[in-house]
């Protein structure tokens, strides 16, 4: 088991991890999205374009789903999810499957917003990565490659105790 000090060591780096990242990558996306001119796509709430991403890469998705990725309680999901249909982004349909459950996709609309957003997302990462030499660039993969199977280690073990 690991001593409160390290436990705090984790949580420490977890947070400048964030921090990092935010400061490195999101602010920069952010603001070529604000900068953008493809039909609405500057009138996107700040949490919007992560949520196109999101729903663009998995195809379809159920709104709880969503909102676990986001970290929006129920209301604010809603009220998000609601936002982008009035855009014409996103649309719902019942679950053929399970009539009790709703799915959401993107719209022909919402599709292009998810292009012009993998878009920008690459013009950052290519901005940032330049400042990386080959081994730099192999060490940061391996890093994110064993942060992912971590995390998803530990959300396949917290889902077997529910």
């Amino acid at each position: 088991m690991l001593d409160n000090n390290r436990i705090r060591e984790l949580r420490l780096l977890m947070l400048e991890r964030t921090i990092l990242f935010n400061k490195l990558f999101e602010r920069e996306v952010s603001q070529k999205i604000s900068r953008a001119r493809f039909e609405e796509l500057e009138k996107l709430g700040k949490q919007q374009p992560t949520v196109i991403l999101i729903i663009g890469t998995v195809g379809e998705i159920i709104p709880s789903y969503l909102g676990l990725c986001m970290n929006l309680d129920r209301s604010s999901l809603s009220r998000m999810i609601d936002s982008l249909e009035k855009k014409g982004i996103v649309r719902r349909r019942t679950d053929p499957e399970d009539r009790r459950k709703v799915l959401v996709s993107l719209t022909e609309k919402g599709e292009r917003y998810y292009e012009v957003l993998l878009g920008i997302m690459e013009e950052v990462h290519a901005s940032i990565m330049v400042y990386l030499d080959e081994q730099d660039f192999r060490e940061y993969e391996a890093c994110l490659k064993t942060e992912v199977r971590i995390m998803k280690k530990i959300d396949s073990r917290l889902d077997g105790e529910e």
